[in-house]
């Protein structure tokens, strides 16, 4: 999978950076916050109507959420705290980009049918509901990862259809049904579980 090897090809050069960033005084809580403002100022532009520099600022934050963790393991600085703070703004981050995206749709480009509103809308509420799904599940002891689109998957596709205007469209629909297919997915993963730790009936 394309996503997999991206995050192994991160890690590889998070391993090679560990010395550079140990000079600059750079933390992984520190590369979060950077991923974030990076994705803040790409949301600008997307909203603004520049998708491909947009897009490409995407790609770039989508680089530093995968460098955080990977420098935080290879220093031995794997902190809970750290892991919530990135869960977190991971969530700012996906919001981000969906309000730009309907910032984009209703104010740059007015002329739009409702539809294209509507399908930022479903796919944020669906990509927050995958992660809310999988934190609540852990919460309570259950296993819920996989489904269909993941985080890396939907930052790729969102990075693609930003990159080629064109398909851009297409992109949405893909995420507005398979990010709620996913929670979906989630819900019965853990419904599955349930059932083998579900007290037996007297």
């Amino acid at each position: 999978m394309f996503t997999a090897r991206f995050q192994e090809w991160v890690r590889a050069g998070a391993r090679r950076l560990v010395p550079a960033l140990r000079l600059l005084g750079l933390t992984p809580n520190t590369l979060t916050l950077v991923g974030l403002a990076i994705c803040a100022v790409s949301a600008v532009l997307v909203a603004l109507g520049y998708l491909i520099p947009g897009g490409i600022l995407l790609l770039l934050a989508s680089a530093f959420d995968i460098l955080d963790g990977a420098v935080a393991r290879v220093t031995g600085k794997v902190y809970r705290y750290g892991a919530f703070l990135d869960s977190t703004t991971d969530r700012y981050a996906e919001s981000f980009t969906y309000i730009a995206l309907l910032w984009y749709f209703t104010v740059q480009q007015p002329g739009h049918h409702v539809i294209e509103p509507m399908l930022v809308i479903f796919a944020l509420t669906g990509s927050l509901l995958v992660s809310y799904v999988r934190a609540r599940a852990q919460s309570l002891g259950f296993v819920c990862d996989g489904g269909v689109f993941a985080r890396p998957e939907r930052v790729v596709l969102t990075v693609v259809g930003l990159l080629v205007p064109p398909i851009l469209f297409g992109c949405l629909v893909a995420l507005a049904v398979f990010t709620n297919v996913t929670a979906v997915q989630r819900i019965w993963f853990v419904w599955r579980q349930s059932l083998k730790t579900a007290p037996a009936d007297t």
